[in-house]
């Protein structure tokens, strides 16, 4: 069929989109609700634009919910609905709900601005094209109904943006968690906002190197965490424990290369001026008990020498009253002007950095500084991408949640244009045109609770950036080969860049995100067994390099225990958790493996 009638039939499919009732729910202060229903025509694409424009929405109003007939379906119905942190729940339940956080939690989790439902009658992708970061997602199942809506922040201290989100009906090959992924990642593609790694390498080395490299994080130092000092002073500060030294370091890199790993990208973590989470925003000096200056520019030079990459970690939105000029300007403030605190950790009380104030005071002569030191490949800058941007309501220093994340994407370019690369905590999508790779995308997926809502995870993310971000899917996949199968499995499926962590066991709680299993190196025994699960991991990877250059296409179910993962090259993953042998193409996936198909 010719592109003349392929765009004749998309016309007509589009046509047969019907206009659509959206209802409106105003929340006022006082919490009373009112409602309203507008009507809403496809545009040729068949796609239905909902406009909310700030000037008339009622005054006194809080919230407003949006809510399209299409995005409802029965309980018992077939099809399912899909949330931005990974989780698809089919309708089931009688009762439920479920609230993915924007701006009502520091810890969101609507890392893109999409959600999207399938049921007998339509498959949809939401696209949440302003306010981004004043949306909570709700998810409710109420009197034998489901329904996801966004329910947006219109009151206090948000962005004079109208509310726009683009309803995508989608239908065909199309009409499912996959085709919605694809949808959005046309979206961002078309946008700009992004680009390819194939295309991005050609001209950043520093990624290349890294799309055909584990990464290997190596935690040298740290004072308790959290700690029992929350206001430290040079009197107070807990002792740091210096645990793997400059020196120490250059031993793993010759067991690296006596047992045959030729490429790896070390972060370094603990450095800088008494160890991870020391005293930031303080940086330096380097660390005198892990050997000082002197020592880490002999260990960045033996690490090139070697052919491996070597990087540091650093944090730009965390800081501590202890560091060396601290100022309270530099934090964020809430409503009363209160500096804004959730966390204590090394340092002590944590204080989040406005990020405009921490991109004008510390950038770009500090991580000039860093790169003098010569390190050179992905820089990690810790936490940016994991959390939801800030608002800041310092009088001095206003910043929206908007431009938060936009003083963050600088700091990020600032870090690619000195060191050559720069990766994050996690998966918000603001700064996926600088972010080169995620060390986690999803926190707690594998071992966290599940709300009864939902069924499974899904690689709703992958299937939208991989082949333009790196990424690890879970922190459970940290250490992955030293884990049991499953976990070994679930990295392949979600096709992950494997991330190996030395000491990534280190709190005094032993709350330990990233799992109980660690990689140590006290002893040469202990060194040698560590460098064994790396290399594991490493002949793994060896034989799926090539797909962190390509799109995933599609994500399926093959069964209950059987999963389908589709590439843009052809390749196809079938990963088997089951106890039986799943046959597929001809060939046998055994139980608790997984086949490359090419």
């Amino acid at each position: 069929m010719n592109k003349y009638w392929l765009g004749i039939l998309g016309c007509l499919c589009a046509c047969r989109v019907m206009a659509a009732q959206v209802e409106l729910t105003y929340i006022f202060n006082d919490k009373h609700e009112e409602k309203k229903t507008i009507t809403v025509e496809p545009d040729a694409r068949g796609i239905m634009t909902v406009i909310i424009k700030r000037q008339e929405i009622p005054h006194g109003v809080e919230h407003v919910s949006v809510l399209p007939d299409f995005a409802r379906a029965n309980v018992g119905e077939d099809g399912y609905y899909v949330t931005p942190d990974g989780f698809m729940g089919t309708f089931r339940l009688q009762k439920g709900s479920c609230t993915i956080n924007g701006p009502s939690g520091f810890y969101g989790r609507n890392f893109m601005p999409i959600f999207g439902m399938k049921n007998p009658r339509t498959t949809f992708v939401g696209i949440v094209a302003t306010m981004r970061f004043e949306y909570d997602l709700h998810v409710l199942a109420k009197e034998g109904i489901y329904t996801i809506a966004p329910r947006f922040l219109v009151s206090g201290f948000v962005p004079p943006d109208d509310i726009v989100i683009h309803y995508h009906m989608l239908s065909g090959k199309d009409a499912d968690y996959s085709g919605m992924a694809r949808t959005y990642r046309n979206y961002q593609l078309a946008r700009g906002v992004c680009k390819p790694i194939k295309e991005r390498m050609k001209t950043q080395p520093e990624l290349a190197y890294a799309a055909n490299s584990m990464e290997v994080r190596i935690r040298q130092g740290w004072k308790p965490a959290p700690s029992p000092v929350l206001e430290q002073t040079l009197e107070t500060e807990p002792p740091m424990k210096a645990v793997v030294t400059f020196e120490r370091v250059g031993d793993i890199l010759d067991a690296f290369k006596k047992t045959g790993i030729k490429r790896a990208e070390i972060c370094l973590v603990g450095w800088n001026q008494k160890g991870h989470d020391g005293r930031w925003p303080q940086i330096f000096p380097v660390e005198e008990a892990l050997g000082g200056e002197a020592k880490l520019r002999t260990l960045i030079k033996k690490a090139k020498r070697m052919g491996y990459k070597i990087v540091g970690h650093t944090n730009s939105s965390d800081g501590y009253s202890i560091a060396e000029g601290w100022d309270w300007d530099l934090a964020v403030k809430r409503a009363d002007g209160k500096p804004f605190s959730n966390a204590v950790w090394s340092g002590g009380q944590t204080y989040a950095l406005c990020p405009q104030r921490s991109f004008e005071r510390f950038y770009p002569h500090d991580i000039q500084k860093v790169a003098d030191l010569g390190f050179r490949g992905l820089h990690y800058i810790d936490v940016i991408t994991i959390l939801q941007p800030p608002r800041c309501q310092d009088p001095n220093h206003p910043c929206t949640s908007k431009e938060s994340a936009a003083w963050f994407d600088r700091i990020l370019q600032s870090c690619k244009d000195h060191i050559g690369g720069v990766s994050s905590e996690g998966a918000f999508d603001f700064a996926c045109g600088n972010l080169d790779y995620v060390l986690y995308v999803y926190f707690g997926g594998l071992s966290g609770k599940m709300n009864p809502m939902h069924d499974r995870l899904i690689p709703i993310w992958q299937l939208v950036y991989n082949g333009i971000i790196l990424s690890n899917p879970f922190t459970e996949t940290v250490n992955s080969s030293a884990k049991d199968q499953q976990t070994r499995l679930k990295l392949v499926e979600f096709n992950g860049r494997p991330v190996y962590y030395f000491y990534s066991r280190f709190k005094a709680d032993n709350k330990n995100w990233m799992g109980d299993t660690d990689m140590v190196c006290a002893t040469d025994e202990e060194l040698k067994q560590s460098v064994g699960f790396v290399r594991k991991g490493y002949d793994e990877f060896e034989k799926l390099t090539n797909l962190q250059l390509e799109f995933m296409e599609q994500h399926e179910m093959l069964s209950p225990d059987v999963f389908r993962t589709a590439f843009s090259d052809g390749s196809e993953i079938i990963t088997n958790y089951g106890t039986e042998a799943y046959p597929y193409k001809g060939k046998t996936v055994e139980s608790l493996q997984y086949r490359l198909f090419r």
